[in-house]
């Protein structure tokens, strides 16, 4: 159990350097601030609330498979407070996201709420409506990243039915958990921000149900909390995670689902934001590839050209990650102008 003579701030000096995704990696892998099997359900202390996802495994004991591959849904799992300062958070967020200075503030008004009361990070459901390419999912991977909390992704696109969110039915022989499961067994947290993408996609099926109505439970905390799964047959605590939804318009979403929701219309950067950008996708690609003493030097003409044409910032991250193939390798040809992907060039080194 963590010492409670230590604040935040402590934490933070001695395991942190809030420059480095390893030293985020270390703290996150601290054990004593956990709650040892068979302890309490629930243990908190001054930084870290301790948590098991499921209470019991009465639903599904007599099931051997479940019983082998869910067993770890039992043991307590921590949930960290927001310890960045929030001013930190922001400037960092809107130095990236120039364009997303609604949602950088609804997310800083609950870190510093986290921050306070030493509470694990979490807040109601956030809907991002605008148009692909323009930096939604980035951004809630980058707000999990700041705030200490876990990150998983849930594709809607062509969901039809209702087991990835309820779990299928133990009577299946391959039945499974719902989503949460995988996500509380790769993050070790049990706060995590759950990406929703493109949920205005999703689809009601006549066998599988209707997965707008299946999610409603799962926005408000209270519900949440008790949420059933088909498979384990007992009640989970899913009241610690935070949805961010994505979506590129927002008529197909049921009514009841909007009202739940706190929707921000987000704009594609425009050019004088452009400048602001730029640095935080030259580190992404990087930092993908390993090249963090790279010495390069964007060609800002090229770039804000190719964005001209469609403000997208996947197109603006494809033509600087050409722009370092092309500082590291010299076509023994003439250089060949990034065209963007939806052209087709000969082949060689352009696209």
């Amino acid at each position: 159990m963590a010492d409670n003579s230590h604040n935040p701030d402590d934490i933070l000096s001695a395991f942190i350097d809030s420059n480095s995704d390893a030293a985020v990696s270390s703290f996150f892998d601290i054990e004593t601030c956990v709650t040892p099997p068979g302890a309490d359900a629930v243990c908190i202390d001054t930084h870290c609330t301790s948590v098991a996802p499921l209470a019991s495994r009465t639903g599904f004991a007599d099931n051997e498979r479940l019983s082998e591959r869910y067993c770890y849904l039992l043991d307590p799992l921590p949930g960290w407070p927001v310890i960045e300062r929030p001013e930190v958070i922001y400037e960092t967020l809107i130095a990236e996201f120039p364009n997303f200075g609604e949602a950088i503030d609804y997310i800083c008004s609950f870190a510093c709420i986290s921050r306070h009361g030493k509470v694990p990070f979490t807040f109601p459901p956030l809907l991002l409506d605008g148009p692909p390419g323009i930096g939604k999912t980035r951004f809630a991977m980058r707000v999990a990243h700041l705030c200490n909390a876990g990150f998983d992704m849930l594709n809607c696109s062509g969901m039809s039915g209702t087991m990835a969110l309820l779990g299928s039915e133990q009577g299946y022989s391959e039945a499974r958990a719902g989503f949460y499961a995988n996500t509380f067994k790769k993050t070790e947290l049990i706060n995590n921000i759950i990406l929703l993408d493109e949920v205005e996609k999703m689809g009601i099926d006549s066998r599988g149900g209707d997965p707008y109505a299946a999610l409603l439970p799962l926005l408000e905390r209270e519900t949440a909390s008790v949420h059933m799964d088909n498979c384990l047959q007992e009640s989970i605590n899913l009241g610690y995670l935070s949805y961010i939804m994505t979506s590129n318009n927002t008529h197909a979403i049921p009514e009841p689902m909007m009202t739940r929701v706190r929707m921000l219309a987000i704009a594609a950067p425009d050019s004088s934001q452009l400048d602001r950008i730029v640095p935080g996708v030259i580190k992404d690609v990087t930092k993908r590839y390993n090249l963090g003493n790279l010495e390069f030097v964007p060609d800002m003409d090229e770039i804000r050209q190719v964005y001209r044409q469609n403000h997208n910032l996947r197109e603006l991250q494809a033509v600087i990650e050409y722009q370092i193939r092309a500082s590291l390798w010299q076509p023994r040809s003439e250089r060949i102008p990034y065209t963007g992907s939806v052209e087709k060039s000969a082949m060689g080194f352009g696209r």
